[in-house]
């Protein structure tokens, strides 16, 4: 029984993840609404494939409506990946792509949440059984076998780096203001990778914060760089920044810092403390009042042991939720 992966608009590092690690055929589909184009060539491929179990990753809800209705005509099952943007909408083109759509998940043959506190939402919102829902992490990543050092003028083991998508939930100018603001730190440089482009608005939000305290060597801004260097980059830095004021999401850099061993520091929101538990050292408040302080006892590695010892039960976890997907699946098989 052949299994593949469909997303529209943007591919996530996790669907990529999850589709190498399950071994599936991927379908990723560039285009904006109305998906005229994604609606044709995803129909013309089930059809001419017919596939026995079809992921789809969400948003989009479209997505969703379409592979439903085909499942209906063709007989293959449906597993739902829920990201945090279909099922928790935090603007109003969020709302109107995906809203919508939410009972479409009932007919889902097997729907996966992120986290422990999304399934809960998921079971809420859509009126599903928790029986039909399956919390899946993102499986740890694999970095490459041979890294590269980035052509980037500084010594990297007196460095932090904060990977960013440059999305809107990511308060990347009030981080370096405090960074900049602290004399504990005066000493390390703050790294941040990712497409600014993508974000314009912050872009130049954080040039006025830099240009105003005067310090341009603190702030290293990479734009996108390759695997090979990115995971050098986090190999080889003091600490990671894990930054999210969203709630009921895990940022995929919370799990590249896990599968490094690397100490991080992470943005305090429910999902993220009920997954790693209120003893985990290395936690600052969403209105990041706290961070330099937690940023300054990472540095000095207190606590350090404590938090490696959650960081390693977090990555079992990935693990066995991979498992029991695995499991899933062949359940779905033989139905």
């Amino acid at each position: 029984m052949s299994t593949m992966f469909i997303a529209w608009g943007r591919l996530s590092r996790r669907t990529e993840d999850l589709s190498k690690e399950l071994g599936l055929e991927s379908l990723f589909i560039y285009d904006r609404p109305p998906y005229i184009k994604a609606f044709i060539k995803t129909a013309s491929v089930l059809w001419r494939k017919r596939p026995g179990i079809v992921f789809i990753q969400l948003p989009q809800g479209p997505l969703l409506a379409e592979t439903i209705v085909l499942s209906m005509l063709l007989g293959f099952h449906v597993v739902a990946d829920v990201h945090t943007g279909f099922i928790y909408t935090s603007t109003f083109k969020e709302a109107l792509l995906n809203k919508p759509f939410h009972g479409y998940l009932r007919k889902a043959s097997l729907i996966m949440a992120h986290n422990m506190l999304e399934q809960e939402l998921i079971v809420e919102r859509v009126g599903v059984s928790v029986e039909k829902t399956l919390v899946v992490y993102d499986p740890p990543p694999k970095p490459p076998q041979i890294l590269v050092k980035p052509k980037i003028d500084i010594d990297f083991r007196n460095a932090i780096v904060l990977p960013s998508s440059w999305s809107p939930d990511e308060p990347i100018d009030k981080v370096v203001a405090e960074f900049l603001r602290s004399r504990a730190l005066n000493d390390v440089a703050l790294i941040i990778t990712g497409s600014w482009w993508r974000n314009v608005g912050m872009y130049r939000r954080v040039k006025a914060i830099v240009d105003g305290f005067g310090k341009a060597d603190k702030i290293v801004l990479t734009g996108f760089i390759p695997d090979e260097e990115y995971f050098y980059l986090l190999k080889s830095c003091r600490a990671v920044v894990v930054l999210t004021n969203r709630e009921y999401t895990l940022p995929h850099t919370l799990w590249e810092a896990v599968v490094l061993g690397k100490l991080f520091i992470v943005s305090r929101t429910r999902a993220i403390e009920r997954e790693l538990g209120l003893g985990y050292p290395y936690m600052f408040k969403p209105d990041l009042s706290n961070f330099t302080n937690v940023l300054y006892r990472c540095l000095g590695e207190e606590g350090a042991e404590k938090a490696l010892e959650i960081s390693g039960k977090l990555k079992l976890k990935s693990i066995e939720s991979i498992s029991k997907l695995k499991e899933a699946l062949q359940t779905l098989e033989r139905v």
